[in-house]
């Protein structure tokens, strides 16, 4: 095909095919096999990618531990691509990928979050031994991260039991560079929170001194709220006050690295809602919130789900209601995960199972298995580190 299309053409198929039907083509000479590899290809293939979310939506269900019961965990390695597009076709595949063994068995690991492609897991652990990486499923290749600089010694257990801690990944699209954000929290609130951020390109920590406003960190069912990032920031639900009386999403702006404070909708801080997580809507350009509420129905309490996007970033005033799923379709719903672009809900049963909800039709449809441990996120291909020749970069 290549002795009778043009280059400029060639490239432009290329741009519009998926990562693993690329990676096959980089054997076919090596022409093609210098054209995918290049940065510049790599880069715009993944514009293309992000341009095709809002039409097509990708969540990403990730697995590193299952429950075995009495409150222990056993390292586990999957993961699951979900594809859901207007037509209403849906693509279901589970994959087994071995990162869990680069862990301490003994220590909390969770997703630290997505972007453009890239997954960030972290061993939440202030000691020096902690592991963090940055992953990308698709390619199978992933980079550990350097040791954090600001860490507690084994034998301080009182110092170290008043640090919480906090991660984020997001790209600074300045400087092209995928960042790692780690904040080292004092609990008591009376200590500005310790900030060092990784550089993807430089291989390396930064502490940095920087005004972050004051909070906790809040947790639901004791696993740490994922981050999410949009608009060229990471955000965190946060809350401030006796038992997080105040709630508010707290953001890092990636390429200026500085803090700022967004408002939840107005409505949202009372005891009545819980604010369960933050999503990626819209093809990635809006910020979005689910909340969880109790009414009474017929003597019993019963949960409803709303979700809130801001439609323009940083404005609270845009807070607009934009999903409202009621007790009936409520029933049996332990998460919501994404928000699909054709207004369907994924969300998690109580067995753990993925589904797809149809406020409109008032349906449910069971897409695949779920895990005891699961997060998921609005995910696009990436043809991220996928030079073999890029340091630190090791491949299974």
């Amino acid at each position: 095909m290549s002795d009778h299309l043009p280059s400029e053409i060639v490239e432009e198929i290329l741009l519009r095919l998926p990562v693993k039907s690329v990676v096959k083509f980089t054997s076919v000479c090596k022409a093609w096999n210098s054209l995918i590899k290049n940065q510049t290809f790599i880069h715009d293939h993944l514009n293309h990618a992000i341009d095709q979310a809002s039409n097509d939506s990708i969540f990403l269900n990730l697995c590193l531990s299952k429950d075995i019961g009495r409150g222990h965990y056993q390292k586990e390695d999957f993961y699951s691509l979900y594809s859901v597009n207007q037509q209403t076709d849906h693509h279901f595949s589970v994959e087994r990928f071995p990162l869990s063994h680069l862990f301490q068995p003994d220590r909390h690991t969770l997703f630290a979050g997505i972007c453009n492609g890239l997954v960030c897991y972290a061993d939440y652990s202030l000691l020096h031994s902690a592991t963090i990486l940055i992953w990308n499923p698709l390619l199978r290749k992933y980079v550990v991260l350097p040791k954090p600089i600001m860490t507690c010694k084994k034998r301080d257990r009182q110092h170290y039991a008043k640090y919480d801690l906090c991660f984020g990944l997001g790209f600074d699209s300045k400087n092209n560079d995928y960042k790692v954000v780690r904040l080292m929290n004092l609990l008591s609130q009376q200590e500005t929170p310790h900030v060092e951020v990784y550089s993807l390109v430089s291989h390396s920590w930064k502490r940095i001194t920087v005004r972050v406003p004051q909070f906790l960190f809040r947790y639901l069912n004791y696993d740490w709220l994922p981050p999410v990032f949009v608009n060229g920031a990471i955000h965190w639900i946060v809350g401030r006050g006796d038992d997080f009386g105040y709630r508010f999403i707290l953001s890092f702006d990636v390429t200026e690295e500085t803090f700022q404070e967004l408002m939840l909708p107005q409505k949202l801080n009372h005891r009545q809602c819980r604010v369960s997580r933050l999503l990626v809507v819209e093809g990635g350009h809006s910020l979005a919130v689910v909340v969880h509420s109790t009414i009474i129905c017929r003597g019993r309490w019963r949960w409803v789900t709303d979700i809130w996007v801001m439609k323009e970033y940083g404005i609270n005033e845009s807070w607009t209601h934009v999903l409202h799923l009621g007790k009936s379709l409520n029933r049996g719903i332990s998460n919501i995960l994404a928000l699909t672009g054709c207004g369907k809900v994924v969300a998690q049963f109580v067995d753990k199972a993925i589904v797809l909800v149809d406020p409109i039709k008032k349906s449910v449809e069971r897409l695949g298995p779920g895990y005891s441990k699961t997060l998921a996120g609005t995910y696009v291909e990436s043809l991220f580190f996928l030079n073999n020749n890029e340091p630190h970069v090791l491949s299974f």
